[in-house]
């Protein structure tokens, strides 16, 4: 899981849903409310307890005081027995206790043995004065025959004392009871309104859930409509869901015009595809069709140079060869530019001497240059290595300094062509290469400046203009930078010169011998020629190639086609020393031609006789395949005297 997501999970882990806080804000008040109703109403009930417990008992105690009167003044401890023993059963006291006005007990009932009913703590004792009212017999009388003659008041007289005991056990059950009775009747409550919250939390959220299932369904890309539920959920929720169907609709149709688009950006896809291989299929085809007859053009002119000619037909020689050339040029160029317009140039990475490679490169342009009455100048600054052996692509590094100075040549007059070459290090064993190919041309336009990159461009587009097009030369070459990893620039002053400028990295590599392909022995006779087979459909092509190894001083056959060169390997008894094998031919190709003769080799116990391939296809993989199927070496067409020559001194001793 990614960062992001673990980060998203645990937020989401850690967030309160809306459920839990909407069922606490609607239980919270009802807790809060319970909490104080509770405390309210259990403390009144407690009063209530507390306060009709004395008031009941201390009304005993003042019922029992006059009903008592009689039995303590005449003394009757039955009567007495019977009223207490009466009233203990009927009343919460634990016992009743009658004492004279001396304080003496004269009775006692009690529920259970009491051992000192008068224990501070235990009981609750109430009192009652039991007195002896005076006897009115009657109220009109003159003289009354029954009245004291001892001198007392017409008041009450007390005669004894009424204690009744109430447990104090019985206050503390009680209040245990009502503090259940309490807890429970809360409990129910609150419960009661918990459940109620929580079925009024569902009628809200399940309209909630559902509105979050249908989001996650338009995530999902489900753009189908839901009907509106009208009567059961809130306004606010009814309009949510009708937003939704909208927006749902909305992204619909959005979709597909999406997929139309994206279909129709496949098939435009698809036909670019196609453009481009039928393109690259084309550049291939007229690349084969066009160096085979240049092929034949430059054989012949070299051939032709080598025997004696008067000047002016010499001249005219040179100037064919130097158009040929040219033409071979523009036709790599194009194949080049194809090639990484469609991705599929690759580099190579070998170790190569950067200093040599650009003084070689120089000293290959300086003869062009002192024809066209310009002075070429190299100059190396910077922090050169004693030898300078880095891993890249040598080919194409060549490639983009014979562009720079091609550009420069083609467009200056007369002056000079400087080449500086800069080489500073940076870590990790790389070094930057800092070039810059200056001249003193005519200069370019600056509003030009952005398009002198472009294939073809005119960079004077009059009738009387002076220079042609660019062509693909600095378009090339600066496609060719910046594939390998490096940019290029252009400083220019109107009228005195440009200078175009390019950096590239390269890495420092050690010298490693690389492994040599293994060569068969020289099959050479000092006394005899050696032998050499010509596997060519091109008549032209065919006598040229016959021509200089017969130059270089080979005995040579040739054949048309696959065919009849293995059947002049298998008949030949003597051998060949080589075989020049042309790629593309009708009726069998140079691949499986190659492949029977190798097969041939080594059932009759033959030693490989070298295959070189001669083809005019050039595109990336072509030697590969010749590698693949049995050739020693590769040679492009047109093929050149010189070129051929250090192909053969690879592989026999010439």
């Amino acid at each position: 899981m990614s960062t992001e997501g673990q980060t998203l999970s645990k937020l989401h882990s850690s967030q309160t849903p809306l459920s839990r806080k909407l069922l606490l804000l609607g239980a919270l008040p009802a807790v809060l409310m319970f909490v104080v109703l509770m405390a309210f109403f259990t403390s009144a009930r407690l009063d209530d307890a507390r306060r009709d417990l004395s008031q009941s008992s201390q009304m005993l105690a003042d019922s029992l005081a006059p009903a008592l009167e009689y039995p303590v003044v005449s003394g009757n401890t039955i009567a007495l027995e019977q009223i207490l023993e009466q009233s203990l059963r009927r009343s919460k006291a634990e016992w009743i206790r009658v004492s004279d006005v001396m304080g003496d007990q004269i009775g006692f009932v009690s529920e259970t043995p009491v051992e000192n009913p008068t224990q501070v703590g235990r009981y609750s004792i109430y009192e009652a004065e039991i007195l002896q009212q005076p006897l009115e017999l009657d109220s009109g009388r003159q003289t009354e025959w029954f009245e004291p003659d001892y001198g007392f008041g017409s008041g009450a007289l007390r005669v004894g004392t009424v204690q009744v005991g109430v447990s104090t056990e019985l206050l503390a059950t009680r209040r245990q009871d009502i503090l259940w009775t309490s807890l429970a009747v809360g409990i129910a409550l609150l419960l009661f309104t918990i459940i109620l919250v929580n079925h009024y939390l569902n009628t809200i959220l399940s309209p909630i859930s559902a509105l979050t299932d249908r989001v996650a369904k338009l995530i999902n890309r489900d753009y189908s409509e839901e009907p509106v539920n009208n009567h059961n959920n809130a306004r606010e929720v009814v309009e949510i869901e009708q937003q939704l169907n909208e927006l749902a609709a909305h992204l619909d149709n959005l979709n597909s015009a999406r997929n139309q688009t994206l279909a129709a950006s496949e098939s435009a896809r698809e036909k670019a595809e196609l453009a481009n291989h039928a393109k690259s299929e084309f550049l291939a085809t007229m690349s084969h069709e066009l160096r085979t007859p240049l092929n034949g053009v430059l054989g012949m002119i070299e051939l032709i140079q080598e025997d004696s000619l008067t000047p002016r037909q010499r001249d005219y020689l040179v100037t064919a060869k130097q158009s040929t050339e040219d033409l071979l040029t523009v036709i790599s160029d194009i194949l080049d530019f194809s090639q990484i317009e469609n991705g599929k140039l690759e580099l190579e990475n070998q170790e190569f001497d950067l200093k040599n490679l650009i003084s070689n490169c120089t000293a290959t342009y300086r003869h062009l240059a002192e024809q066209h009455g310009l002075s070429l100048s190299l100059n190396f600054y910077g922090e050169w290595p004693d030898q300078a052996l880095v891993a890249g692509d040598p080919a194409r590094l060549r490639q983009i300094l014979a562009g720079l100075m091609d550009n420069a040549i083609k467009f200056t007059g007369d002056g000079f062509i400087n080449i500086q070459a800069g080489c500073f290090s940076l870590e990790d064993n790389c070094i930057i290469l800092n070039c810059s190919v200056s001249d003193s041309g005519s200069g370019i336009p600056v509003e030009r400046l952005s398009d002198i990159f472009n294939s073809f461009e005119q960079l004077d587009s009059g009738h009387t203009r002076l220079y042609g097009g660019t062509g693909l030369g600095l378009s090339l070459v600066q496609r060719l930078v910046e594939l390998m990893g490096g940019h290029i620039q252009v400083e220019t002053d109107l009228g005195k010169g440009s200078s175009f400028r390019f950096e590239l990295p390269f890495e420092l590599s050690a010298s490693i011998a690389k492994p040599e392909p293994e060569r068969p022995a020289a099959r050479i006779n000092p006394d005899t020629s050696a032998h050499a087979l010509v596997v060519e459909d091109n008549l032209v092509n065919q006598r040229v190639a016959s021509a200089m190894l017969t130059r270089l001083g080979f005995h040579t056959d040739a054949a048309s086609n696959g065919e009849e060169a293995l059947e002049l390997v298998k008949t030949n008894h003597t051998g060949y020393d080589v075989i020049l094998m042309d790629c593309q031919m009708p009726v069998m190709d140079g691949y499986e031609t190659t492949r029977h003769i190798r097969e041939w080799e080594q059932g009759n116990g033959q030693s490989g006789t070298p295959i070189i391939a001669l083809t005019a296809d050039v595109l990336p993989g072509t030697e590969e395949s010749c590698r693949e199927s049995g050739m020693n070496d590769y040679l492009a067409k047109p093929v050149r005297k010189e070129n051929l020559r250090a192909v053969l001194g690879k592989w026999i001793q010439l």
